[in-house]
């Protein structure tokens, strides 16, 4: 028995050798490691399904195969956070990362599915099946449901290849249609390698294009070099253990501990920075309420009496509940972000968190059938915010809007251009990161958030619990980064534009799909048309 499971699975292998090709280069491209094989990760697969795939099958379980690999290389810290947040033994562990990698991204057999189904059903060239499969997916990868909304273009930010700056035009997800364009590119170069000059032709074209793209995007960077105010943010992490974290939200103590541990660190960083103008505490840093209402609970009075000494504002993390106006109603808590001043006012309404984890703040369908809390008891039930939401601070004679992200809102390209359409002048995004481990996921989360402030050209700073906090300016200049897993503390300059422009892509957000429609809707009509020419 085990002899023919053997021979089955190296059979696949060998059948599949490309797409599992594919999704080793795909893995290895992506952060944190160097995008050494950006151009062309995904031309194996796609070869594959135009040469080799005789079925719409075939090519459907060979672009499985594909995201199966990507997925576990990419995203393999999923074990660690279920095993850490979820409370999982490791071997339950290993088995929730395997369904994540057996589910996530298929979008990607999706794609090359239709792709070898109009192949079939039009007769069309290998050639124009790559660029159609290379649209297809640019299309389904920006609508397809998943938890961990990332793509190909945050690569050239992370590598500092001076094309992210035309971000501000087509967003990262633009950027990530010309990248499976390149890979589309590569597959044809492949497919004309016997006609040599031709191939050298095109080869050279598409190096002088990749060339153009770095320079026209150097060059447009450097218009967002000006800046007319600045203010000094110093970031507090303080690096809670997930044990205290999870304690002290549930009300069983460590409150006391994890509010005395922020003012004490808050206090050494000022005697650093005396010349600090606002304070930033990561997501939940505070664990209770914060509301103005609510400023006479215990831990609360702790807070504010601690801040007083410190004479500056804090923008922090802490829970929200709305006034009671009837005991039988249930009144939701949720995961906000403030603005308050060194007594503890309220500045403005807080913002409270909308786009909440899967299973970590709500419960999937609970909202339609409530009796779901009852059997899971266990999962967090927090409640929705209403939306993107600036919050207002007076400095100096004259307002500043900081725009609120709390975690992983800040991979919510539509979020962040709703932010800037509410005249935001600098984004604020406040994160715990302490469930996902040392390897990936800070680098992958820092910089998939950080690409918001190139899309819509305004400064943002992170403040997390356990890193990566840092800032970064309009212009893609990230500046000083803390280290992993340690208690820090650190001052940013944040230099910004006051009433800055507004960009294209605030403007008309993912544009470029009506061009990827005109594009595909071409390359299937011209290829039919061709080989109904051949046919007669």
């Amino acid at each position: 028995m085990m002899k023919k499971w053997f021979q089955f699975f190296k059979h696949k292998a060998y059948e599949f050798r490309w797409a599992i090709l594919s999704g080793i280069l795909v893995g290895t491209s992506y952060i944190p490691f160097p995008p050494w094989a950006l151009i062309f990760c995904y031309t194996p697969l796609w070869l594959y399904v135009t040469e080799d795939s005789r079925s719409v099958k075939d090519s459907f379980w060979a672009g499985w195969v594909t995201q199966f690999f990507l997925t576990l290389i990419g995203f393999h810290w999923i074990a660690y956070t279920a095993h850490e947040f979820g409370q999982m033994p490791w071997s339950l562990s290993v088995l929730a990362l395997l369904l994540f990698c057996a589910l996530m991204h298929l979008y990607i057999p999706v794609a090359v599915a239709l792709g070898t189904w109009l192949r079939l059903r039009f007769s069309l060239s290998g050639g124009k099946t790559l660029f159609i499969i290379a649209l297809l997916q640019s299309l389904l990868e920006r609508i397809w449901p998943v938890i961990f909304d990332w793509n190909l273009g945050y690569t050239f930010f992370w590598a500092k290849i001076p094309t992210y700056h035309l971000a501000d035009l087509v967003g990262f997800f633009g950027l990530s249609t010309i990248i499976l364009l390149f890979n589309a590119w590569m597959g044809y170069i492949w497919l004309k390698q016997s006609y040599v000059k031709r191939a050298l032709t095109h080869l050279s074209f598409l190096s002088l294009t990749f060339a153009a793209l770095v320079g026209i995007g150097y060059w447009h960077g450097l218009g967002w070099n000006h800046f007319d105010r600045e203010i000094r943010a110093t970031i507090v992490q303080a690096n809670i253990g997930n044990l205290e974290k999870v304690y002290a939200e549930q009300g069983r103590g460590y409150q006391e501990v994890i509010t005395k541990k922020f003012l004490t660190l808050s206090q050494e960083a000022l005697l650093k920075f005396p010349q600090t103008d606002i304070l930033i505490w990561p997501e939940t840093a505070f664990p209770d309420y914060l509301d103005q209402h609510l400023l006479g609970r215990k831990h609360t009075q702790m807070l504010t009496q601690g801040l007083a000494p410190l004479g500056k504002p804090l923008i922090t993390g802490a829970y929200s509940k709305d006034p009671k106006t009837d005991e039988k109603l249930d009144q939701s808590t949720y995961n906000a972000l403030f603005l308050v001043d060194a007594q503890g006012n309220n500045l403005d309404s807080p913002y409270r968190k909308t786009h909440l984890l899967a299973f970590g703040e709500y419960l999937p369908l609970s909202e339609r059938f409530p009796f779901l809390l009852k059997l899971l008891p266990f999962v967090s039930n927090f409640g929705r915010g209403k939306g993107p939401q600036v919050m207002a601070w007076g400095h100096q004679g004259e307002t500043i809007h900081w725009g609120g992200q709390i975690c992983y809102e800040g991979l919510y390209p539509e979020f962040t251009r709703g932010l800037a359409e509410k005249g935001t002048d600098i984004l604020v995004n406040a994160t715990n990161d302490s469930w996902f481990g040392h390897p990936s996921e800070p680098q992958q989360h820092l910089y998939m958030t950080l690409a918001r402030a190139i899309e819509v050209r305004r400064p943002l700073v992170r403040s997390t619990n356990t890193g990566i906090s840092t800032a970064v300016l309009a212009n893609g200049d990230v500046l000083q980064k803390s280290p992993l897993h340690q208690e820090w503390s650190g001052q940013f300059v944040i230099k910004y534009r006051k009433d800055a422009p507004t960009t294209f892509y605030v403007q008309w957000g993912h544009w470029d799909w009506v061009l990827i429609l005109i594009a595909l809707a071409a390359l299937i009509t011209t290829g039919a048309l061709h080989a109904r020419s051949r046919r007669s």
